[in-house]
């Protein structure tokens, strides 16, 4: 499995991180691309729970696999069909993916973020190289999500990738 990771610290306190991080219908408030999320399940929270959050590209299903009340979560990356049906592609590169979200106390009123992706590539040879070309946009995409986490705790409003650029290029700079 390959993976990429990305942390920050918030100046929130934990159970104010949590708060945010465990409503799982504010996804586009934070990963820039988002336009919108849809929990579909009738629980909102725990594991089970899904939801399809949707940008320009096809609809994406994410799933809770675990669920570590207070410090974080685990997702599965998948697509459904219409009926609802688990369908090919996670996005169609992969074989399969998941998404860790993860929170802990850094002071009394600062929060560590940690995100991270871990893939398997299809295709064998052919997807270990692929996994290779992609690392780095799958790293910045990493970096945009947690800086868009950053700015949405710290604010509450809806980070705009423009501004998640911006800070990004500012800290790096």
């Amino acid at each position: 499995m390959h993976k990429v990771s990305a942390t920050t610290v918030v100046n929130i306190n934990i159970d104010d991180a949590w708060e945010k991080l465990s409503d799982l219908s504010k996804a586009h408030f934070y990963v820039p691309d988002l336009t919108d999320t849809k929990i579909t399940t009738e629980q909102n929270t725990g594991v089970g729970t899904s939801r399809i959050v949707y940008s320009q590209r096809p609809p994406l299903t994410e799933t809770v696999l675990e669920w570590n009340e207070g410090s974080g979560f685990v997702l599965r990356l998948h697509h459904q069909d219409k009926n609802g049906d688990d369908a090919e592609g996670v996005p169609p590169m992969f074989s399969r993916a998941k998404f860790s979200y993860s929170i802990s106390a850094e002071s009394d009123t600062s929060t560590r973020l940690t995100n991270s992706m871990e893939f398997d590539m299809k295709w064998g040879a052919i997807g270990s190289v692929l996994a290779k070309l992609i690392t780095k946009p799958m790293q910045q995409m990493q970096e945009q999500i947690i800086v868009g986490q950053r700015l949405y705790y710290e604010t509450g409003l809806k980070a705009e990738k423009a501004d998640v650029i911006a800070l990004i290029k500012k800290s790096k700079g």
